[in-house]
């Protein structure tokens, strides 16, 4: 009988250290990040002022607010940045599949997107805007896009939201991987609307003298849900570290008004490039 419990003990013990020996061993997100040394951000460079790509020294490089908010919580988490450039609607499929530890490419967080990944606090709240060509009647109400073929990025909440609330049919819903070619189809008069963000279409607005920014704004834009940072689903909490230091960053940022500041400085620079 004191074999039999003297033997139960030894078996308990050993469960116990080994689970204890496997808590400890558990890394979390923030420890993968702190041991490659560095974020591997996911981005569609093709939303100025977001993110977009420029020539420096004869060199590519992506450049945008949305950038300089990856470099300020590299900078936080004492890392530096990797950047993976993709279609926008490939995006969070690489966050899920490892490929990225990090997306920030205006990103809206619904709720359908939520079951899926998960997000920071709000870094930024725009606004949606049609934008048509100069000689094209005015956009007044959502009858007026009837029979119009209505332009959006592909895989963007403006692509849902055409669908399901502006009741946009199939055959007259034009969904491209980014806005330069929504653009340029615009002008090309393949298609009639293009609905994108303000701030981004202010840029188109200082690049194309051509088109123009209607007055009419639909309700309840998805824009106005924000912008927020997304992150592989972690059920388990080991997000948790991660988003305490990115959301303070993002704190820092609002209070002090920079990351507008960023995307004024950016809109310049777009609407001045070819």
């Amino acid at each position: 009988m004191k074999k039999l419990l003297l033997l139960i003990t030894v078996m308990v013990a050993a469960i116990t250290l080994t689970a204890c020996s496997g808590a400890k061993t558990t890394k979390t997100k923030m420890d993968e990040i702190k041991e490659k040394g560095k974020i591997v951000l996911g981005v569609s460079p093709d939303y100025p002022p977001y993110e977009f790509t420029t020539t420096e020294n004869g060199q590519k490089k992506v450049v945008g607010a949305d950038i300089y908010l990856a470099q300020e919580i590299a900078k936080k988490l004492g890392v530096e940045v990797e950047i993976q450039e993709m279609a926008f609607d490939s995006l969070i499929a690489a966050v899920n599949a490892n490929k990225v530890d990090m997306v920030i490419s205006g990103v809206n967080p619904t709720e359908e997107r939520k079951k899926a990944v998960d997000f920071s606090d709000i870094y930024y709240t725009g606004k949606g805007i049609f934008v048509v060509n100069k000689d094209s009647a005015e956009i007044k109400s959502v009858a007026d896009l009837k029979g119009k073929k209505v332009g959006v990025q592909k895989g963007s909440t403006y692509e849902t939201y055409a669908k399901e609330q502006l009741k946009i049919e199939d055959k007259d819903l034009q969904s491209l991987t980014d806005v330069p070619s929504l653009l340029q189809d615009l002008k090309n008069k393949k298609i009639d609307v293009v609905l994108i963000p303000d701030d981004v279409a202010k840029i188109a607005i200082n690049k194309y003298n051509d088109i123009k920014i209607s007055a009419f704004s639909a309700e309840n834009d998805p824009e106005a849900t924000g912008m927020a940072i997304v992150f592989k689903k972690a059920k388990d909490g080991s997000n948790k570290t991660l988003l305490e230091q990115v959301n303070a960053v993002i704190k820092e940022i609002k209070e002090k008004n920079l990351f507008e500041k960023e995307l004024d400085k950016y809109a310049k620079l777009a609407a001045a490039s070819e």
